[in-house]
């Protein structure tokens, strides 16, 4: 590799990673509550593979999900097999009491088919070792046999406890495994409770299920930086990111295609689509309900229908699911897209491939010429070219193609129509000031006359846009389904071997002979099978090796929250990447001290001035990229706010974003709704960091709601909030005793600090600041803006703040107080209207005898609208055209998009027409509300 000081940073980076990560903690899993975790009875079935699944009592099964669901960040749910139970000895330190398993599995529960129980499964062929455990265990003169552990990925036979037993003895403290021989009989919770006081270690043949909290750390990631940094070449975007020089920008030029898209896209997300096309390296920044997993989903989609392949990650699960969903659900993706879906990755993937391989899904025979047109795409992929395939299905093609023309035309049509119609509005408002001369008068006036009322309407091509953009999502759809069941059809029928060897690969049970398969697989052959991935970084490693450029691009969200060490693999397996996040919101925590950081930093071969600018502990992916990134043209502002009511989001859309976010859920006239709600609460934060009242009040609201709306088939989802983690503990312990699974469930009820809501909403949102007049040390960590901005955003619909203290006690410009303190200046929901001209009274006038309210010069999702109006629950925005004054003009054609993702419709309306067919004008407005 000839980037020395590339090769330094992925040593710093690594060293930096290896300081900082943390195990999954299961050294004693009797510390933790009696309700997360049971020893199993009987004969073990899972790990031994007896059987796939096993059922749990219901009580248990409840109850493990019920605080599966109040803790979906901190704990994960295992199962561990063949615990190490006693207290071990240390001459420096206290005695620790041990009770961990030796290796454990990541457990899925679900509900069994009656619903009358729970099932526990497990992937067999992914074992994880307890490393924190054994490094603990062992023996000084053997501590570098700890990579040997003969623990294969296969169920536990004679054979494999036998070599487990005989290197635990050689090599670690634990001496006793004699009752570890007994596997797969369990011992009894008497005998293991007895071994659990011993004095001395003992292997036991035994199971258990556990919530253990969450490590932070990957080995699997560890392992990759260690290969990156032998690595003989680096990805692009790799080098980019490491400040490496790169090729000039603009060298070639690759295709976005916006318009093929079943969605319709705002201009800052055509944007980001050709900015992801066009640059190595590019970022999108998304405030808070910006839509950014809708506009990953675009992005990813669009690079497919350009031939390339796509992989999506994040740090989060519940990031990737959700753009996994808005690929199958909003755009109609089927059999397209590999994700885990709610279960392991690498079980999903296989069981794709198992219903391929037998004829369950995917093509049928092929004929000679089909053959042909495939080999020539796949030809053209080897050699990179993005070149969309071929297809049989072509007249659905061109269909797809003519309805882009055909909208083209239309909004051509529209621009031409705008512009006479304000001509000839401006032409009868010079008649009727009598500023007309003899000709114009006599000749062009009566010829204007007729053309308006005999011209074609502009909301009647606005209606045909729309229509036309509506057969063009639902035959993009179409298109896009059958030219993916083609090309699975086509790779099934002539790659066969390719898809069986990965399948083997996956199944391998080492890790040594699962990079032997990955080896013998052509990437492109690969990809094409599976064009678009979606997974977390910490799966990568599991399935897919590690070669450069090995995907097209890589698309990364929550980018803020992810540290630099995770992400450079998914850097190297990309030739282009773009992230995603807010700068404004949480980062990434690292508990890697600055001065150790620093030695790392030196030991690596790099200058302590440059800790700054390469920091793993004080910048995030999302940071890095945006020091390294060539052009702002390669940065896309994500500005229209979709998610909440504009109570909720214009605090931190004036502080944080300037006011550039355009909020698109505005309308006037409504009933008051409260979507911002204070409650002063006479509460005092103890000792221990509870604020007791402020819980009580918490269980009202919760109870409250859920009885209103238990027997609505609609729930309004719920979030409870708290910045302190002790008030969180002490809701989720109220939670958990009063209200049931069912509940808890049906109303998706959360539970958190910021941290756990970001890239969440809910539609009622309850935050408990838990903190009374005096809590100095309290307040000031209530003013970190990242934190507070997360906090105020995840509402959709209301908002209730609890709040024990003064705000005026707080320093004038503390953040908290300033949001209570800009509560009471708002203006009024209902609040709209302003000056009227004469044309808009008239309009006003001939609605209002219908029972329509109309509101003038509303502000609108950063639109100032002509004329805004509202009939019962409908509501319609009138563009005015041909009046003077500062509407005189009309909406450009994306201006009525826009309006229309907000969900609302926009009529055109010339002053001509209203003055040549008043009753037409009226009726068109009238049939819309």
């Amino acid at each position: 590799m000839n980037h020395p000081h590339a090769r330094q940073l992925l040593g710093f980076y690594r060293s930096c990673y290896l300081a900082d990560s943390r195990d999954l903690d299961l050294d004693n899993l009797g510390k933790l509550p009696a309700n997360r975790w049971a020893w199993l009875d009987g004969r073990e079935e899972l790990a031994s593979g007896a059987l796939p699944v096993i059922a749990l009592s219901p009580t248990l099964g409840a109850e493990l999900e019920k605080q599966q669901n109040l803790y979906q960040r901190e704990l994960q749910l295992i199962y561990g097999v063949l615990p190490i139970c006693g207290r071990l000895k240390r001459d420096d330190a206290p005695t620790l009491t041990i009770c961990g398993p030796l290796f454990y599995y990541e457990a899925r529960l679900v509900v069994s088919a009656e619903g009358d129980g729970y099932l526990l499964s497990v992937d067999v062929q992914q074992p994880h070792a307890n490393w924190r455990l054994l490094r603990s265990l062992m023996l000084a003169e053997h501590v570098d046999q700890l990579s040997g552990l003969p623990l294969s990925a296969a169920p536990i036979d004679a054979r494999g406890l036998g070599a487990l037993l005989q290197w635990l003895q050689r090599f670690t403290a634990v001496q006793d495994t004699l009752h570890g021989a007994a596997f797969p009989g369990l011992e009894e919770a008497a005998a293991l409770l007895k071994a659990r006081r011993s004095t001395h270690l003992s292997l036991r043949s035994a199971a258990m299920i556990a919530l253990a909290p969450r490590g932070n750390g990957s080995r699997g990631i560890a392992h990759e930086l260690q290969l990156l940094q032998q690595a003989e070449r680096l990805s692009p975007a790799l080098q980019q990111l490491l400040g490496e020089p790169q090729r000039t920008e603009g060298e070639w030029r690759r295709l976005s295609s916006p318009e093929s898209l079943p969605s319709l896209l705002s201009e800052v997300q055509v944007q980001a689509l050709e900015g992801a096309a066009y640059f190595d390296l590019s970022q999108i920044s998304g405030p808070p309900g910006t839509g950014k997993s809708y506009t990953l989903a675009a992005l990813a989609l669009d690079r497919y229908l350009n031939g390339e392949s796509v992989l999506v990650v994040s740090r989060s699960k519940q990031a990737v699911r959700v753009i996994a969903d808005k690929l199958r659900n909003d755009f109609g993706m089927v059999d397209m897209v590999l994700d885990g879906d709610g279960q392991d990755m690498r079980r999903s993937l296989r069981n794709h491939l198992d219903a391929w391989l037998q004829g369950q899904r995917g093509g049928g025979r092929f004929s000679d010429e089909a053959r042909r047109r495939h080999l020539r795409n796949l030809e053209r992929r080897l050699g990179h070219l993005s070149t969309p395939l071929e297809l049989a299905e072509e007249p659905l093609h061109q269909r797809l193609q003519e309805l882009v023309e055909e909208e083209r035309a239309l909004a051509d049509a529209f621009r031409l129509r705008g512009e006479q119609s304000l001509h000839w509005s401006g032409l009868l408002l010079r008649a009727e000031r009598g500023e007309l001369r003899f000709w114009e008068r006599w000749w062009i006036l009566p010829r204007v006359r007729r053309k308006i009322r005999e011209a074609t309407r502009l909301w009647a091509l606005v209606d045909d846009l729309r229509d036309r953009q509506r057969e063009r999502e639902r035959s993009s759809r179409r298109y896009l389904n059958l030219r993916r069941q083609e090309q699975l059809g086509y790779l099934i029928s002539t790659q066969r071997d390719t898809l069986v060897r990965y399948n083997q690969a996956l199944r391998a049970r080492s890790s040594q002979r699962q990079l032997a398969l990955f080896d013998d697989i052509e990437p492109e052959q690969l990809l094409a099978a599976f064009p678009i991935w979606v997974m977390t970084l910490d799966e990568l490693h599991r399935l897919l090796p590690l070669r450069p450029e090995l995907f097209d691009i890589m698309l990364m969200d929550e980018a803020s929250q992810c540290d630099i060490a995770s992400a450079l693999p998914a850097f190297q397996r990309c030739r282009r990447a773009v992230v995603c996040g807010d700068v404004r919101q949480l980062r990434h925590i690292s508990f890697l001290s600055r001065v150790r950081e620093t030695q790392l930093l030196q030991r690596a071969g790099l200058q302590a001035e440059e800790r700054e600018a390469w920091s793993y502990r004080d910048n995030s992916v999302l940071d890095l990229v945006g020091q390294q990134l060539n052009s702002q043209q390669a940065v896309t502002f994500l500005d229209e706010h979709f998610r909440s009511r504009p109570a909720l989001i214009r605090f931190s859309n004036e502080l944080f974003y300037g006011q550039r976010l355009r909020v698109m859920k505005e309308r006037p006239g409504g009933v008051p709704c409260g979507s911002l709600q204070l409650l002063r609460i006479e509460g005092q934060r103890g000792r221990n960091g509870v604020n007791e009242a402020e819980v009580a009040r918490v269980m009202e609201l919760l109870t409250e709601h859920i009885a209103e709306y238990w027997e609505s088939p609609l729930k309004p989802s719920i979030g409870v909030l708290s910045p302190f983690r002790d008030q969180v503990e002490a809701i989720r312990e109220q939670v958990a005793g009063r209200f049931s699974l069912e509940q808890m469930r049906e109303f998706r009820l959360l539970i958190d600090t910021p941290y756990g809501f970001q890239g969440e909403e809910r539609d009622l949102m309850i935050i408990s600041f838990a903190i009374h007049r005096g809590n100095s040390q309290a307040a000031i960590y209530l003013n970190r803006a990242d934190m507070f901005n997360v906090a105020v955003t995840r509402a959709r619909e209301r908002q209730v703040l609890l709040f024990s203290c003064d705000e005026r006690t707080l320093t004038p410009g503390h953040l908290l107080r300033r949001y209570l303190e800009s509560q009471q200046s708002q203006r009024s929901e209902e609040e709209g209207g302003g000056y009227m001209n004469a044309f808009q009274q008239a309009i006003s006038a001939a609605l209002n005898q219908h029972g329509v309210r109309t509101w003038a010069s509303y502000p609108l999702a950063g639109q100032i609208l002509d004329l805004f109006c509202r009939r019962g629950d409908k509501c319609l925005a009138i563009d005015l055209i041909g009046f003077p004054g500062e509407g005189e003009g009309f909406l450009e054609l994306e201006r009525y998009l826009v309006l229309a993702r907000a969900g609302l419709e926009t009529l055109p309306l010339s002053y001509g027409l209203w003055r040549e067919a008043p009753e037409q004008a009226l009726q068109a407005v009238l049939q819309r509300l």
